[in-house]
């Protein structure tokens, strides 16, 4: 979905928006919608800058950091976000530091929002750093790949390099 810039009202504009299922492309991020996304908001234009103020619902199902298991996550987000212009961010040479609020702010092009994308930064951004889909997930096995939480696989327990000669050694004499 696109919001035009150039035909935004000066008291700015709410917009709303169910997504039907795959019509939002999420296919280079690491989880999968379950339900389409849905999005409120406000948009109003202040200078060059964009205020676009909203929330965001959607049902995702992440791998599990583990073992790889779907894992069902709910999102409901708010979100306070300011745009400016893409050129402006062209006119810094150099490096900046970034800071937490740069976070609620990003660039637009063209006198063009596009609201794929703010869903699709809001959605990466309200997943945790780490997926389980139990507490204590055993993972898989680093040999044979098997889930360590369904089954309990036959390889021996690999052994640490840095003690490969005395693992050696200890070999030699049990034989």
């Amino acid at each position: 979905m696109i919001i035009s810039l150039a035909r935004l009202p000066a008291t700015g504009l709410r917009f709303e928006h169910q997504y039907a299922a795959g019509e939002l492309d999420v296919s280079k991020h690491e989880f999968e919608l379950s339900e389409p996304p849905y999005i409120t908001g406000h948009i109003k234009q202040s200078g060059m800058d964009v205020h676009v103020t909203g929330e965001l619902r959607a049902a995702l199902i992440v791998p599990c950091d583990r073992c790889l298991q779907a894992v069902p996550f709910a999102v409901a987000e708010s979100f306070n976000l300011v745009y400016i212009p893409v050129e402006a961010e062209r006119a810094h040479k150099g490096e900046i530091e970034l800071h937490g609020k740069d976070l609620e702010f990003s660039y637009y092009e063209n006198e063009e929002l596009d609201v794929d994308q703010l869903i699709r930064d809001q959605l990466e951004l309200a997943l945790p750093v780490r997926v389980l889909c139990q507490a204590d997930c055993r993972g898989l096995c680093p040999q044979c790949g098997a889930d360590l939480n369904v089954e309990t696989c036959q390889c021996p327990p690999p052994v640490d390099p840095r003690w490969q000669a005395l693992a050696e050694l200890k070999n030699k004499l049990e034989e």
